[in-house]
């Protein structure tokens, strides 16, 4: 199972700052795995992909749709960052 872990407005949306979940096998990429969040949560999946999330596998920053995800990986959705 892959660990999802939201901060900041995800943990709102998502009701948790963690949970468990099994990936299904279209989402083993970064992209089937933003298009699997918005299936089972679309108000969450919307907020991901609207909010330009950042995405941390294993605590390494990703970017790229083909970026491979595994059922053991630890996912982060990071919200945006600004600074000053």
């Amino acid at each position: 199972m892959a660990r999802l872990v939201y901060l900041g407005r995800f943990a709102d949306l998502a009701g948790a700052r963690e949970e468990s979940a099994p990936l299904p096998d279209s989402a083993r990429t970064l992209a089937g795995l933003m298009a699997w969040m918005h299936i089972r949560d679309p108000a969450l999946g919307e907020a991901l992909s609207h909010q330009r999330a950042q995405i941390a596998i294993n605590k390494e920053i990703v970017r790229g749709a083909g970026h491979p995800v595994r059922d053991d990986d630890e996912i982060a959705f990071l919200p945006p960052m600004s600074g000053g």
